[in-house]
């Protein structure tokens, strides 16, 4: 598969998930130089098998509709996240937006392949987000 600017975005309702993989996004120029990565820009994918590994993290929520929400979110955190980062084992690109809560989408990071691959996504705490800024781990999208 080959990244296309213009390539819609699929979106994810937990609801009706009837595709697989979801395209969610694409790693762009923009986030590739901010991290200093060697690659060209790639699309990111989210085969659904995953949304239910996610499913571990519904009790970091108030409820199943913040965990909705923000599991439906995944294509616009990708697409437009606040911060990037590398996660410290070099593994993933840790993309984080403030939807009602922090939430953090981890794509496994392999340079070799043509896409990427969704890996996880959770919400995370402010005091964690500031601690990622202090020691370089993450990086504001300008």
């Amino acid at each position: 598969m080959v990244a296309t600017s213009s390539r819609k975005f699929d979106s994810i309702d937990l609801n009706h998930l009837k595709i697989s993989p979801y395209y969610i996004g694409k790693l762009t120029v923009n986030i590739i130089d901010l991290l200093h990565l060697k690659t060209n820009e790639k699309d990111i994918l989210l085969w659904k098998d995953r949304i239910r590994y996610i499913d571990k993290h519904k009790s970091d929520f108030t409820s199943d509709e913040e965990f909705k929400k923000h599991v439906e979110a995944i294509p616009d955190i990708v697409q437009n996240p606040d911060y990037v980062g590398i996660h410290p084992k070099g593994e993933s690109i840790e993309f984080i937006k403030k939807i009602d809560r922090l939430m953090l989408v981890a794509v496994r990071l392999n340079l070799k392949s043509d896409v990427l691959k969704f890996r996880s996504a959770y919400p995370i705490k402010q005091s964690q987000l500031e601690s990622y800024l202090k020691n370089g781990r993450t990086k504001k999208v300008q």
